[in-house]
């Protein structure tokens, strides 16, 4: 073997380890789920609009699997089954990297307008078909600036995410 490639060998056995991503938390690395539904069945209807009988109330969520890195939580729902594009149903960022959950109707951290330009929880309304629900935690690196429309919002969270997670409920008619 050539004194080059024992060198190589080497620094590949020594410096590569070092480098791993272990400890590091992957992209969905977050375990997210609600205990109103199961992982891509249909959300119960208190939790949408009013104007397809429901309440508009938010579900409840728990999340498991924050990095110790993070410094804050933000929540996002959102329908990209929406005619126009992306539809944002609900953002709330703020949330103490330590919370572990939000209760049914819960209002967690600082809550902003989602693509209505309401703040607060809007529940799924579409006006035709399936369409599918994610509620996504996002582990963050640091505060998020709280201004611009949703879709703007949205970008930078995921920009300040260290990970996260999602679970996807469905409802249409």
């Amino acid at each position: 073997m050539k004194i080059g490639t024992l060198i190589a060998a080497v620094l590949l056995a020594v410096v590569l380890p070092g480098c791993s991503s272990e400890g590091a938390a992957p992209a969905g690395a977050l375990k997210v789920s609600s205990p109103a539904f199961a992982e891509g069945a249909a959300i119960p209807g208190k939790h949408v609009c009013a104007g397809q009988g429901g309440q508009d109330v938010s579900p409840p969520l728990a999340w498991s699997g924050v990095p110790e890195s993070a410094q804050e939580l933000a929540i996002v729902v959102d329908d990209p089954d929406a005619a126009g594009g992306t539809y944002i149903h609900w953002i709330a960022t703020g949330i103490p990297a330590t919370e572990t959950s939000v209760p049914e109707g819960g209002s967690p951290g600082k809550v902003l307008p989602g693509s209505g330009g309401t703040a607060g929880y809007a529940g799924p309304c579409p006006p035709s078909g399936v369409h599918h629900y994610h509620f996504i935690v996002y582990a963050l690196r640091g505060p998020i600036t709280p201004d611009g429309d949703a879709t703007a919002l949205h970008q930078r969270i995921k920009d300040a995410a260290i990970t996260s997670g999602e679970t996807v409920g469905t409802w249409g008619h």
